[in-house]
């Protein structure tokens, strides 16, 4: 369905832009990751909403997405399994502040532990999708350790202050590590 939207919106944009159909099928994949994008949120949105998590969205998106976007990590093959996992991850991140209490600070420990290893060791990861030149990678690793030690620091203030942060350091670390994990080349590949 929004291969189908994408290549329609590409086909008329690209008309009016008497654009080769290089830059067509350019046009196509860009406006299908848009639109994929525009979906997914929608859709954890009114997932977070009808389960009283939006707090949680939030830091789900700036922990898992805000690392993912420099270190990489597992890629779905399609749209549906991408929506799918993006669904499953942020249930088991959103709801660790309420299912993981009792274990909250072994959660942390090990969660900060595997994550700042993790991409130390792997990051980035590329995809086929997005092959990165020696200078990006350099670059993207530089950024993704930057990332992970900074975010490790906030997960400590938040729980440091978990209660008035109603446990959401549990959100953060989860989030963060499930995006580590997806950098190991066992499940990447």
């Amino acid at each position: 369905m929004i291969s189908r939207i994408s290549g329609k919106l590409s086909r008329a944009l690209g008309h009016k832009l008497n654009a080769t159909i290089e830059e067509k099928e350019v046009y196509a994949y860009s406006i299908e990751v848009i639109l994929s994008l525009i979906l997914n949120l929608i859709i954890l949105y009114e997932v977070a909403y009808m389960i009283g998590k939006i707090p949680e969205l939030i830091i789900f998106i700036i922990f898992f997405s805000g690392l993912r976007t420099y270190a990489g990590g597992y890629h779905a093959k399609t749209h549906i399994e991408c929506m799918t996992l993006s669904f499953i991850i942020f249930i088991i991140s959103s709801m660790s502040s309420t299912w993981f209490i009792a274990y909250g600070e072994i959660i942390m420990l090990v969660g900060l532990i595997a994550s700042n290893i993790l991409v130390f060791k792997y990051a980035p990861s590329e995809s086929e999708n997005k092959p990165l030149s020696n200078s990006q990678k350099k670059l993207h690793m530089l950024i993704s350790r930057g990332i992970v030690v900074a975010y490790s620091v906030i997960i400590l203030i938040l729980y440091f202050n978990k209660v008035q942060t109603d446990y959401i350091y549990l959100t953060a670390v989860v989030a963060m590590l499930i995006e580590s994990l997806s950098l190991n080349h066992l499940i990447n590949s």
